[in-house]
């Protein structure tokens, strides 16, 4: 294992140790920092702080990553990413946030491919007090790891940031950084694996499992899964679409706010087009995020132990591990269908 990849994984477990602190909802709130020059203000002249930051500055950010982003793709002469088909709507803080961490991650990792140095890792926060700034911030620190990239590729173009509308949604950021979370797929050399997938699948499994501790032990059953051979990353994504589909039963039993998943167009994504694992992450994460959000409604809850690295995995054995998850899922379901108030218990 050579000196890069072995940094890689380090980062890795960092980032991982990171996540399941503040998806906890044990962090503290990101700080203000006006005078760090590492965060160019806001083109529409807002303060960097709680009270000023709008959805508008968070999507000006990403567009200005968007276009460092093609620039440094261009100079490598890589693939220009096909457009996603819109599967998503009503995104909700937590969900736009996440998928800003996940930018992070992987323009960081790319940053380390490029550059030989990682970035600082982001600061613990609590899901339950997200603002428009925190997702600013997260995505701020993404387009500082690029601009680590730009310089060392003696890239000398000035990219300006430029207003957005105020009515901008969050569903329109949501989509906008997923567009820059796959195209940086693109230019990684090392790809995120079916053992990254498989991390955020354990991840999800072992949320799920805190929310079904909360009913009685007879009444929560869950079904093994034997091991399938020959999976591809498209099964898996579809089989994580069939979990996100019944956690949006759930939310709504539940009135928990997530994001409403088109399940036509979703499984038309998996059906239609070559899916790698860094896809699959993707919709991974999306189900973290959620069921993340569901832990902090608990009215008593812990960090969790992190998730060991699984080392080398493939593709049916993430499946085999998200058809439990499907399995424990489908049994929260049925508890929470005679039992709808039960996160105010």
């Amino acid at each position: 294992m050579d000196k890069v990849e072995k940094r890689i994984r380090a980062m890795i477990t960092s980032i991982f140790s990171v996540t399941f602190f503040f998806m906890a909802g044990m962090g503290t709130g990101l700080a203000s920092n006006v005078e760090n020059p590492n965060e160019p203000n806001p083109i529409s002249g807002h303060a960097i702080s709680l009270e000023e930051i709008t959805s508008a500055d968070v999507m000006a950010r990403v567009q200005m990553l968007l276009d460092t982003l093609e620039l440094i793709r261009f100079e490598m002469g890589k693939p220009l990413v096909t457009p996603s088909d819109a599967i998503v709507t009503n995104v909700h803080s937590h969900e736009a946030y996440f998928q800003a961490l996940t930018l992070y991650h992987k323009a960081d990792r790319l940053a380390l491919e490029l550059t030989g140095s990682t970035g600082v890792s982001p600061e613990p926060i609590s899901l339950s007090a997200l603002a428009p700034l925190h997702i600013w911030k997260m995505v701020n620190a993404s387009y500082i790891r690029l601009l680590t990239i730009k310089e060392e590729l003696g890239l000398k173009e000035i990219i300006p940031e430029r207003p957005e509308d105020s009515a901008t949604s969050l569903t329109e950021i949501g989509r906008a950084i997923v567009q820059a979370n796959r195209q940086i797929n693109l230019l990684q050399e090392r790809h995120f694996s079916p053992s990254d997938v498989s991390q955020q699948v354990l991840l999800a499994s072992q949320y799920t499992k805190r929310l079904l501790d909360r009913f009685p032990p007879s009444n929560a059953t869950v079904e093994t899964s034997p091991l399938v051979r020959g999976k591809q990353p498209a099964d898996v994504f579809l089989r994580l679409v069939e979990c996100y589909a019944i956690l949006e039963k759930i939310a709504q039993q539940s009135r928990v706010p997530v994001l409403h998943l088109d399940l036509p167009a979703a499984h038309n994504v998996g059906i239609s087009r070559q899916l790698y694992p860094s896809d699959v992450y993707d919709m991974a994460t999306l189900l973290v995020s959620d069921l993340a959000f569901f832990y902090t409604q608990l009215k008593k809850h812990d960090s969790l132990k992190p998730i060991p690295y699984p080392g080398r995995t493939f593709p049916s054995q993430v499946y085999q591990q998200a058809t439990v998850l499907l399995h424990q899922l489908k049994s929260l379901e049925q508890l929470v269908t005679n039992d709808p108030e039960w996160l105010s218990k």
